[in-house]
Order: structure tokens, then sequence, then C-alpha cells
């Protein structure tokens, strides 16, 4: 029932062999794909140790099962070996779950086949046990589809080959790990194809499982332990894919020459819609003048909107001793931060107003008029001409506000500056400066001017009202004084002085009147 021959170590040091590399890998967390490399020790231990279990049985039923059971291994071998190319480089061509379910199902049918071998002799055509060299082995002759599951085995093991070594050759430039990568799958399927020629010695014994020792040894030595795995995740290929920035690479002519992850999904397309298609046909609002410039100051960024985003575009050549060269373009999302800037721009424009606003009225405060005052006079100074400036107060402010409340003296205030607004020009300058005095600035107002802006002023006031409490409507009036000063004015910087002269001239006559100052020049 049971032998122990020199054929069963093989197995068992293929097996442990594996065993170690797992656990070599499990303490690697930086590996992309580490999932599909400890599947694909996995299913070596699970082939080896089911080679195994059958060297030691002579029972032909165990025996039997064993190399059915050690099927679910090969079959998951190559495909785990793909799966690992893929999602350990992160190529562009990327292994989305209906292709690898595609990949599985000549694997899925020769497990079903196996299984099920006794019906049809798909995978054996011809099972027989022999008594040789004191071992009880099992021998088989291979139906049409082991040659399907070979032929394709075989094709996914070279494709997932070439694209690791490639993979490693391009981003680190050391040859020892792309000889290991290659070696490693080559010794198996030199073992693999011994074991099925004419040539073998013993054909009851899958010398398979030894390849597998040797490559999982040659794997260790020249990949594990130089920490390939963990240093190539951080090199080109990961980091570009990785970027949130979207990066294009374009020709001369603008065509798209590679693309990031991130560049698809900010213009919304995928590869295969790309074709010839030019990189001014998703950047519609740029030309490739503009893209091509590689020489753009700081400060001066390149910018568009795409989809309601606003992307700022650095570019870069490739060689920037060839004019023709490739070159990159960053796409980086500035939307948030271009909100930020207007948010805060916003805010020092809303602060600055509130600076300069009289908080009741809504009109200019003293601050700001005494700035405009000083820049106006200085203007005449300098460039001539001439300048008016309008100072008025309400009479009798302090009975309304005794007799009807400061609530309705502040409606009559607000009242005040509207009028005021509606009687000035764009270029004047309304102001409250204190209580109920208000000032208007008049540039290249002469006196008559003045005084014609002021008397409409004086009108348009006359004609507020507001209700009291005892049904009657409260009507008020104001005194202007008006100052007008030019060039050749000895002070000039004293005209407000005059204005305020003029309007206390203008209470002392009766009020609800408009005096000039006699500025002397």
């Amino acid at each position: 029932m049971f032998q122990i021959t020199i054929w069963s170590i093989p197995p068992l040091l293929a097996a442990l062999v594996s065993v170690g590399a797992y656990l070599r890998v499990r303490e690697m967390r930086r590996v992309p794909g580490m999932q599909a490399l400890l599947a694909l020790l996995a299913a070596v231990m699970f082939w080896s140790g089911a080679q195994f279990v059958g060297s030691l049985f002579t029972l032909t039923a165990i025996k039997l099962l064993a190399a059915k059971l050690a099927y679910f291994g090969i079959v998951l071998t190559p495909v785990a070996w793909l799966v690992f190319a893929v999602s350990y480089t992160r190529r562009q061509m990327r292994l989305p779950r209906p292709a690898l379910n595609l990949i599985c199902v000549v694997p899925m049918i020769t497990i079903a086949l196996v299984m099920t071998n006794d019906w049809h002799g798909l995978v054996w055509s011809r099972v027989t046990f022999v008594q040789e060299q004191g071992v009880f082995g099992m021998l088989t002759e291979h139906g049409p589809w082991f040659y399907v599951h070979a032929v394709y085995s075989y094709g996914l093991l070279v494709v997932a080959t070439t694209i690791l070594a490639w993979s490693i050759g391009h981003t680190t430039g050391a040859w020892k790990p792309v000889i290991a990568v290659i070696a490693a799958p080559l010794v198996v399927a030199l073992a693999n194809l011994f074991y099925l020629s004419e040539l073998n010695p013993a054909p009851w014994f899958d010398m398979t499982t030894l390849g597998f020792a040797g490559a999982a040894m040659i794997l260790d030595g020249g990949v594990l332990r130089f920490g390939v795995l963990e240093t190539i995740p951080v090199v080109r290929d990961r980091v570009v894919e990785q970027l949130r920035d979207g990066v294009i690479v374009i020709n001369a002519a603008g065509m798209i020459v590679d693309i990031n992850e991130s560049a698809l999904q900010i213009l919304q397309t995928n590869r295969a819609e790309l074709g010839d298609k030019l990189i001014t046909s998703f950047l519609t609002a740029l030309t490739m003048e503009e893209l091509s410039r590689h020489d753009r100051p700081d400060g001066q960024g390149l910018e568009t909107i795409l989809r309601g985003r606003a992307y700022d575009i650095g570019t870069s050549s490739l060689d920037d001793t060839n004019p023709d060269a490739d070159a990159v373009l960053v796409l980086r999302d500035i939307t948030d931060r271009r909100k930020t800037e207007n948010d805060l721009r916003q805010a020092q424009e809303e602060l600055v107003r509130l600076a300069h606003t009289d908080y009741l009225t809504g009109i200019h405060n003293r601050r700001f008029f005494m700035q405009r005052l000083a820049e106006e006079t200085e203007r005449v100074r300098r460039h001539g001409g001439c300048l008016s400036v309008l100072l008025f107060d309400l009479d009798y402010f302090k009975k309304v506000n005794d007799q009807c409340g400061h609530t309705a003296g502040d409606e009559i205030l607000r009242a005040v500056a509207d009028v005021t607004v509606d009687v000035k020009r764009i270029t004047d300058v309304a102001a409250r400066i204190g209580g109920e005095e208000f000032a208007l600035l008049l540039p290249e107002t002469d006196q008559i001017g003045a005084v014609r802006t002021a008397q409409r002023l004086r009108q348009a006031i006359a004609h507020i009202s507001h209700p009291t409490t005892d049904a009657r409507r409260l009507r008020i009036t104001a005194s202007i004084g008006v100052a007008t000063v030019g060039a050749r004015t000895q002070d000039l910087e004293n005209v407000l002085n005059h204005a305020d002269e003029a309007l206390y001239k203008a209470k002392h006559s009766g009020r609800n009147a408009v005096c000039c100052a006699d500025v002397s020049a």
C-alpha cells in the first residue's frame, strides 16, 4: 500500500522550496500583484504536494486521484504567472475582469475534463500502472485535449515572462533579475518537455515538479534576495499610472503617443477611442502652437476648462536638442485652488469695501472721502483744472431723533444717502462724514456747476418725507456749503474747511439754503 522511494524527494523538495518562497513573499508589503504571486506559489505547492502523496501510495485509485488533483495546480500556475506579471508591471493595458474570466475558460475546461476523463479519455487516452525499478508508478498516454492545454499554458508562460522580463529590464537596467525571470519558467518548461519526451528513462515520474524546485530557487536567488520586487514599484510606470495629474505624451504633429489613466478620465475617453486623434480634438480651446511652447515664463501657465473643471497645463520636451521631439503635457486640476483664490479675492474686496463704506447708509465713509479728496487736490495741483466740494447738514435733525426716535432718524439718513447717489455723477464721490453731515466730491466741476448740483440735491432732500405717529408726514431740509478750488488756489488743501465755512453761512442765513465759500485765487 505504501512505498518510500527516491522519486518522492523531487516533489517534496519542490513543495518545501515553494513554502519558503511563499513565506518570504508574504513579508513584502509593497509588491503589486502579491496576491497573484502567492496564488502561483500555492499552486506549485498543491501540484508538488499532490504528486508527493501519489508517489507514496501503491493503490491505483489513490494514485489516479492524486494525479487528477495535481491538475488544479497545473492549470492555475500559468494563469497566476500571467496575472502577476500584468498586475506587477501595471502597464497601460491592464487585465480587466472579463479578460481574466476569458483566460480561465481553457483551464476550467481542462479541470472538468480531467475529473471526467474516465468517460471520454480526452486528457488521458490510456492509463496503466507499472512496477519498474522497485517503484509502482502510473503511465499515461495523452489525449487530444492535453495538447490543447499544453500549448495554451506554454503560451501564457511566454507572454507573462516577456512582460515581466521587459518591465524589470526597462525600469532597473539590472541583468541578473531579468535572467532569473527568464530562466525560472524556462527550467520548468524544459523539465516538462523532458518528461513528455521519449528520452525520459522514467516515464511514470513527472519531472516538472523538479523543474519547479529549480525555478523557485532561481527566483529566490535572482529576484527575491535582490529586493527587485520591492524596488520596482516606485519606478516610472507605476508612478505615472498612479499620478492624480493627467500625463499625456504627444508627438510634433499633436498625436497622442502615450497617456495615463488620470488623463483618460480627465478627457473622458478610453484608449480604444484615441485612434489617430490629435490632442486639440480634446483640448479644443488651445492650439498646437500654445501646447508645444516649452519656454513659457514662470507665472504664465497655460490653463483650460474641461467640463466645468479648470486645469493647469505644464509642457516640457523629452529632448531639448530636438525641436521635433515628443512633448509631455501634465494636466493638473486647479478648480478648488481657483475657487479658493476667488473666494479670498472676494473676501479681500469685501473687507476693502467695508473699510470704505458707511455701515448705516451704504455710501462711502469719511476715511475714503478724505483719501479721494487728497488724490483729487493733488491732481488739480499737478495738472490744473478745478475741484468742488459740497458739505451739507440736515436741518434740525436732533428734533427728528427726539420726536420720532432713532429708527426713524436712521431711515431718513438712508433716504438722504439714496437721493445723493441719484443726483451725483458716476465720477463724483458721496460720503457720510459724521452724524447727519454728508459730503459730495465733484472732480472737474467749477462753482457754477457745483451750485447747480447743490440746488438739485437740496430740492431732492426737501421732497423726502417720513410718516410720524400722529399720521403726519415728517419733512426735512438741508443746508449746503459749496467750495471750489483750482490750480492757483493758495490753500488748496483747505477746500473742505472752506466748504464747512460756507455750510455755517447757509445755516445762519435761514437754513435750507446753498452758500458758496469765498476762496481767494
